[in-house]
């Protein structure tokens, strides 16, 4: 058996600050590191510990040199040290796990921050905007790191893996808009991760609403088989659910995060009924509390996200407005997306024109029209961050960055609140729908995209090709749309490919141009290069095989029929 992980060190109840360490309280972490460790003593004297390999909660980066540690204090009481000694979490009693946290100087980073948090290939994060601290997440299993056994909290591999999945792959993915458009792939929200797992470790309703909550999400989305039992955790996450609820507990932040984790619980095993009375209680205790903006931000945010990954699979309307979140014009970017939205008025960028142009007005409303030209302005700030001409402007803070995700957020939700009865027009929407989830989010890409491609189709099978007569190019990217987030070998992707096919030219022969034209069509409308180019190259494969394939059964029939009869 592989030896016991550990996760972060904790505090108990008479601790001054669950989030913040006082000197007593790091002094004596730091003691326990450097119990029963080597050391040898550089040129100059200062004792020094030998370097361990570390465990960071982001992409791996090079290791930067192990500085030199400075401690002095008296050790803190025994009483604040003691946490989670009796967890009732699944455990394995093996060796312990450690870990040696590097240290810098207070007058180089803060010294509340999670050193393994520390990013050294960027400036030194200001004490006075520094995010909550976290305690240490041990990185190697190889060494003793905790001989009193009394500061982490030990957790089974099956557990390990699901937190480890939760902040490197599930957290990230939530804002991953903003990390595609920052050169270092970071975000704003990154350090809350790490605040998420540490309230796991000391509350079983959190560990285990947690941990059903990303195995479902390993199931259904990516499609890994996890090592824990998801029926296991989610009886004891149910449980611990109703047992807080009785006690009579105020309504809390965490706990509708940990409502909205069991409702994601569900509706990733297609279990729709549950998942939507979880999302409903989510909706009813935030409301309770005074709304969205009472809530933290990431929160919030998490739950928008989930919220239209709900209402556009059960086509119906999110529980939550574009009004309840939205700023509209109250944001340092506005200036910078006014600037956007003159250039595309202008026509310098060809984003939507193919949209809003005059003679569309009779497939495209009004309001269906403005949220068109705030799209248009989003994926023109999108593609400014990501330029790299020295002439382009940029946004220059991540606070701006971070703004594309929200006004994102906005658009999908007032496109999904959004009731039009010409069916074409509802076409339209459903397609930038779409387009926005494979562009800008991975759950949406990866299951809802495919989830809708088929309600796509059958409003599209409501419209007769009269009707499209002076609408042709939208017809085809309306379908381009469909075959990008159709499920491959599904019966509504080779619908998709198959009416496309009859919209182009049969002179267009070979998949290049196929590609070429599908490309040029796209930049007319909504076209993010990263998301979409490999896949429109493939639909223009799927459409020369399928003239192929149609060409072989025309020849083959031509010989039959020519064939002398006997």
């Amino acid at each position: 058996m592989k030896p016991t992980k550990f996760m972060f060190i904790n505090k108990d109840g008479k601790s001054d600050s669950l989030s913040h360490s006082h000197k007593d309280e790091r002094i004596q972490i730091h003691s326990h590191v450097q119990k029963g460790r080597r050391y040898k003593k550089s040129d100059d004297g200062i004792v020094q510990g030998s370097q361990l390999p570390l465990l960071q909660p982001g992409p791996a980066s090079s290791q930067s040199k192990d500085p030199r540690k400075q401690s002095s204090g008296k050790a803190a009481s025994r009483e604040e040290e003691s946490t989670q000694k009796g967890s009732s979490f699944p455990q394995r009693r093996e060796r312990p796990s450690t870990a040696l946290a590097r240290q810098q100087s207070h007058d180089q980073q803060d010294p509340n921050i999670d050193p393994l948090l520390w990013d050294y290939s960027q400036l030194p994060i200001s004490p006075s905007v520094s995010p909550s601290s976290v305690p240490t997440f041990p990185a190697s299993a190889e060494e003793n790191f905790d001989p009193f056994d009394v500061t982490c909290v030990k957790v089974d591999e099956a557990v390990y893996g699901l937190l480890q999945y939760f902040l490197r792959r599930f957290h990230p993915n939530i804002w991953h808009l903003e990390r595609a458009i920052r050169p270092d792939h970071a975000y704003t929200f990154r350090y809350d991760a790490m605040t998420v797992v540490q309230g796991c470790l000391h509350d079983e309703y959190n560990m285990y609403a947690l941990l059903a909550h990303m195995s479902s999400y390993m199931y259904g989305i990516e499609r890994i088989t996890p090592v824990g039992d998801w029926d296991f955790y989610m009886h004891k996450a149910l449980k611990a659910s109703q047992n807080y609820v009785q006690s009579g507990n105020l309504i809390t932040g965490r706990m509708i995060f940990n409502t909205f984790s069991l409702a994601c619980a569900e509706w990733y095993r297609y279990n729709h009924d549950n998942a939507y009375v979880h999302f409903k209680a989510a909706k009813l205790m935030s409301d309770s509390i005074g709304g969205l903006r009472m809530l933290d931000a990431p929160l919030a945010e998490l739950l928008l996200t989930g919220d239209a990954y709900v209402a556009g699979e059960l086509k119906t309307k999110p529980l939550w407005s574009d009004a309840d979140f939205d700023n509209g014009d109250d944001h340092p970017m506005t200036a910078y997306a006014l600037q956007e939205l003159q250039n595309l008025l202008s026509g310098i960028v060809p984003t939507a024109s193919g949209l809003l142009t005059s003679s569309h007005q009779d497939i495209i409303p009004s309001g269906l029209r403005w949220v068109i030209l705030d799209l248009a302005v989003v994926l023109s700030v999108l593609k400014s961050s990501l330029s790299t001409d020295p002439t382009v402007a940029q946004p220059s803070s991540a606070e701006g960055l971070h703004w594309t995700h929200i006004r994102s957020m906005a658009i999908r939700h007032r496109l999904l609140q959004m009731e039009l009865h010409d069916a074409r027009s509802d076409a339209i929407r459903t397609a930038i729908v779409l387009w926005m989830f494979i562009c800008f989010t991975v759950s949406g890409r990866k299951r809802s995209a495919k989830v809708i491609a088929p309600f796509l189709r059958e409003t599209l099978l409501e419209i007769s090709d009269d009707q499209w007569q002076s609408h042709a190019e939208i017809h085809l990217w309306v379908l381009t749309i469909g075959a990008l987030c159709a499920t491959l070998g599904s019966e509504e992707h080779s619908w998709f490919v198959t009416q496309m096919d009859s919209s182009l030219k049969e002179s267009v022969r070979s998949s290049d141009q196929v590609f070429g034209i599908l490309v040029g069509l796209s930049t007319k409308f909504f076209y993010h290069e990263p998301a979409q180019k490999y896949n429109l190259r493939a639909i223009a494969d799927d459409i020369q095989d399928l003239r192929r394939t149609r060409e072989a059964s025309r020849t083959k029939s031509k010989s039959r029929a020519e064939s002398p009869r006997v």
